[in-house]
C-alpha cells in the first residue's frame, strides 16, 4: 500500500507522470487496494500531521 500512498503524495505534489497515471488507475480498480490500508501507509510517509489538509487538496483538485 506505499506504493499508493506515494502516488498520492505525487499528486498532491503535482508531479505524477502519466506512467504513475496508469499505475494509479490499476491500483485504483484493485478491491485490495482500500483507504483502511492506504492510511497507515500515508502515516509512515510522514503525511499524518498535515493529514487533513493533504485530504482536501486531494479533494479540491478533482473538481
Amino acid at each position: 500500500m506505499r506504493l499508493a500512498a506515494r502516488l498520492l503524495i505525487r499528486k498532491e505534489a503535482g508531479t505524477l507522470r502519466p506512467r504513475e497515471q496508469a499505475m494509479a488507475r490499476r491500483l485504483s480498480q484493485e478491491p485490495e487496494v482500500t483507504n483502511r490500508l492506504i492510511q497507515p501507509a500515508l502515516y509512515f510517509l510522514g503525511v499524518g500531521p498535515r493529514k487533513h489538509a493533504f485530504d482536501q487538496k486531494l479533494v479540491s483538485g478533482r473538481n
